[in-house]
């Protein structure tokens, strides 16, 4: 009998057992939720610090140089700034918005 237990256990030690794929499933699920929310905690926070990004369309420069000659163009996306808003920084400010409309009373009170 103890050779039979010992193939047993030696067999589902190396085809895997149904609940131990599903373990190690579930921690690796856990893992990549982990990383997940840290990458995107730590993207929010540097929106926070640093909101603004070059802009798409001129690089950044804020202008343009028209095909013919030497003069330049404002760039009409971002106004010649150069800047443009980075979609976290969208994101933080549609939540302060929407907290701060929560947290104002309308009525008023006597």
């Amino acid at each position: 009998m103890p050779i039979a237990a010992a193939t047993t256990l030696l067999t589902a030690a190396t085809h895997g057992s149904g609940l131990a794929a599903t373990v190690h499933t579930l921690a690796q699920a856990a893992t990549v939720a982990l990383i997940v929310t840290v990458s995107i905690g730590f993207y929010l926070l540097t929106c926070l610090i640093w909101p603004f990004g070059k802009c798409r369309r001129c690089k950044g420069a804020g202008k343009f140089k028209y095909p013919l000659g030497k003069a330049y163009r404002h760039c009409g996306k971002c106004q010649g700034s150069g800047l443009r808003v980075r979609i976290g920084r969208h994101v933080i400010n549609h939540i302060r918005a929407t907290r701060g409309a929560g947290t104002k009373s309308t009525s008023k009170s006597k």
